[in-house]
């Protein structure tokens, strides 16, 4: 039986225009050293500077943060 590989989230993408963040992609690394994004909104139509790149945390968000 092969093994699974297993993958932890490390960071993710934002969208920041004036209307509202929206979550754009989330970077995983996998236990074979290798990387993944899963998108969660069409890259094409993207201008990466827009883009806000954030450590991935399981914490709550600190009061500022909000």
């Amino acid at each position: 039986m092969a093994s699974k590989r297993v993958g932890w989230p490390f960071q993710e993408g934002y969208i920041a225009p004036p209307e509202g963040e929206t979550h754009a992609f989330t970077d995983y690394r996998w236990d074979d050293g290798s990387v993944t994004r899963r998108w969660l909104s069409d890259p094409k139509g993207l201008d990466e500077q827009d883009i806000i790149i954030r450590p991935f945390s399981v914490d709550s968000p600190k009061p500022d943060d909000q």
